[in-house]
């Protein structure tokens, strides 16, 4: 069976390497070669020359098409985009089904599914209509993205969304839609032991990781900490990242700001932490969250719409009603309460076996795939 993956619009293997992203998101493909003789092309927007960051997977093939619509402007750009599938007709003629990585971009392999008659699934890491609204776009992008998402729902044969929240999102907008094709796969996370104990790890520090970007909110983070003995270490990088480094300067916080690293190291990175943080105004289906919860780090996170449906508070983490809401306060308590941290750090690890394990995003993968294909036959 082979399946050709669609990066998400303009995004390349070069970006994902980048962004310390690369070595985490083949990890699916990856297990999943090992596991079958599924073959995968991922149809990406950089150049040739990026095959050389794709490790030695004989079933993993890499199409680069960003020298087919290597134009500055971005209008002429997006046009001549909807050109691209009757250019990969060929290219793609040996694919048994239709993948996209998020929904930005979605339209090359709809068309593509009509042209070639082979399934597609639709996949959705985040809501972008939702963020679109939640960042007060323009009403044009806002209806740009209502229209993408109406026409993927409508003409995908699966449409993956990765967190519940976004299931009522699509039931309160697109009433008039029938629910059978829309399918929860929520982010998933490799476990793998922790070697780190809990008198081991820095409980002075927190950790927080993500682009550093109004969304992520880390200015009332840092305000949240100050006139405390917390620092954070956070890492990834952003627009804000100078406006966040001198308002923490300004206001005496001590924060260490690392880039971007490798996944790999990240998921090392995790175990000397007791605590995690995340002020994210509002998230898709944080991958962040799940892999430090599967490291044993206890989750301080303000309340929003999705990280709802992963923290139960005050049972695998801690959920914060306000930007107000004191972090150090609950940093004493569970300092404080040795067997209270060792519970919350147990069930933070436990919860994330149980829901977001590797093993079982690469059985249910395989599984749709086997459901397309004999529907297609």
């Amino acid at each position: 069976m082979n399946v050709a993956l669609f990066f998400t619009y303009d995004v390349s293997l070069k970006d994902w390497n980048e962004l310390g992203l690369l070595d985490r998101e083949l990890e699916l493909y990856n297990s999943i070669t090992k596991e079958t003789d599924i073959q995968y092309t991922f149809v990406t927007y950089g150049e040739d020359n990026e095959k050389s960051l794709l490790p030695g997977n004989k079933n993993i093939k890499i199409l680069p098409i960003g020298n087919l619509i290597n134009y500055k402007n971005k209008v002429l750009k997006y046009i001549l985009s909807f050109l691209l599938p009757f250019k990969l007709k060929k290219k793609l003629k040996h694919i048994d089904i239709l993948k996209t990585n998020q929904l930005m971009g979605s339209w090359i392999p709809i068309i593509l599914k009509y042209i070639t008659k082979k399934p597609l699934i639709v996949r959705t890491g985040y809501d972008p209509l939702d963020f679109a609204i939640k960042e007060n776009k323009s009403k044009f992008k806002v209806t740009l993205y209502y229209l993408l998402a109406l026409f993927s729902i409508k003409c995908s044969d699966m449409y993956f969304v990765s967190s519940r929240r976004d299931i009522e999102n699509i039931d309160n907008r697109f009433k008039f839609l029938s629910r059978k094709n829309i399918y929860h796969r929520p982010n998933w996370v490799k476990i793998a032991d922790s070697n780190k104990k809990i008198g081991e790890r820095k409980k002075e520090y927190l950790l927080s990781v993500g682009r550093l970007e109004t969304q992520k909110n880390y200015i009332n983070l840092v305000s949240n900490i100050a006139n405390s003995s917390l620092k954070v270490d956070i890492i990834g990088s952003g627009s804000l990242e100078n406006e966040i480094k001198n308002f923490a300067k300004m206001n005496n916080v001590n924060v260490k700001f690392t880039g971007n690293i490798k996944h790999s190291q990240l998921m090392n990175l995790y175990e000397d932490y007791m605590f995690y943080v995340m002020f994210s105004k509002y998230e898709g289906h944080p991958k962040t969250l799940i892999e430090a919860m599967s490291k044993g780090c206890i989750p301080i996170v303000l309340k929003n719409e999705n990280n709802i449906e992963i923290i139960e508070h005050n049972q695998n983490g801690i959920l914060l009603n306000s930007e107000d809401d004191s972090i150090e306060k609950w940093v004493i308590h569970f300092k404080n309460n040795e067997k209270e941290m060792k519970r919350l750090s147990f069930n933070a690890i436990e919860f994330a076996k149980e829901k977001y394990s590797l093993n079982k995003s690469v059985m249910t993968e395989i599984n749709d795939y086997k459901i397309l294909n004999n529907q297609n036959r």
